[in-house]
């Protein structure tokens, strides 16, 4: 692909991530690539005094000013960037500066070998991921609109009982649960907050949706696997409390009883997800999560 511009993201406050970063945005201005750094960021272009040299934008507009973002900081840092691919799907690529990292797969040690790579083949090998566009209408009206990388999360509050909610499927009731909350996640989200809740690793390039109950009052309640074809409905029924909905950690909306909470794949396009070289992610899942390994 025809690379001339490159965004960069950078942790908050991560003065390793923003060293990094500014190497990197030297060593490419000095190619000839046109830096642009978001609004977020700016403080470190300032820091190093290096205003002349790069553009600061706000971040909302990042990806349709570049052909390619670099991400500096972990797996949040990574999102709020995916985020921003709502009108134009553009290759993030994540380097991790913290200890995790799924969708930041590059290790910082890599970074140049991994730059070098795609900038003399001039080809990106991306990852494509579904991402979910999720609504929470209230008497008929939309109060929320987003997508969706990760998951979408229905939390009680801290002092709340278990609360109730409705599952429809296409418009078919398929369950009600009574749990603590429930996850709605991507293939991609598998392996975050879901996993921790005992959902399964799915592998990123399925097409499908994963509800998976938070701590059900209920052995038979388990999570289930849908295709990403169809249209999730989810009612809280039973309310005894505060509750709200987070997407992907970030926005959080408190939820009335009666709001409606519709799922569905985002259709305009998928998420790049710029691979690290020489590993795939079974690798990534040994190297993380020790996946496969023996117990410590």
């Amino acid at each position: 692909m025809n690379i001339s511009k490159i965004g960069f993201i950078v942790k908050h406050e991560h003065e390793e991530a923003a060293a990094l970063s500014l190497e990197i945005a030297e060593l490419m201005s000095g190619r000839g690539y046109k830096i642009f750094f978001c609004d977020e960021s700016a403080v470190i272009v300032r820091q190093f005094k290096k205003d002349s040299q790069f553009t600061v934008v706000k971040k909302s507009v990042l990806a349709s000013k570049v052909d390619f973002i670099i991400v500096f900081g972990g797996d949040g840092t990574y999102l709020s960037a995916a985020r921003l691919m709502k009108e134009r799907s553009i290759p993030i690529l994540g380097v991790n500066m913290g200890t995790l990292g799924f969708l930041t797969e590059v290790r910082k040690e890599e970074i140049y070998d991994a730059l070098n790579t795609i900038l003399k083949q001039k080809k990106i090998i991306c990852s494509e991921r579904v991402m979910l566009d999720v609504s929470v209408i209230r008497k008929g009206k939309t109060i929320l609109n987003d997508l969706v990388v990760n998951d979408a999360v229905i939390s009680k509050g801290a002092i709340a009982r278990i609360i109730g909610i409705k599952i429809n499927v296409d418009g078919e009731w398929a369950n009600t649960v009574r749990a603590d909350g429930m996850i709605v996640s991507t293939p991609t989200g598998s392996t975050a907050y879901s996993l921790a809740a005992g959902g399964p690793i799915i592998m990123p390039s399925l097409g499908c949706m994963l509800i998976t109950p938070i701590c059900p009052h209920g052995l038979t309640q388990r999570p289930l696997v849908v295709p990403d074809t169809v249209l999730l409905e989810l009612m809280v029924d039973h309310m005894p409390g505060h509750v709200f909905i987070t997407l992907d950690g970030q926005d959080l909306v408190d939820l009335k009883k009666g709001d409606v909470i519709q799922i569905s794949r985002f259709k305009k396009h998928t998420l790049q997800v710029v691979k690290a070289p020489h590993r795939n992610y079974f690798s990534i899942l040994r190297e993380k999560l020790n996946f496969g390994g023996k117990g410590s």
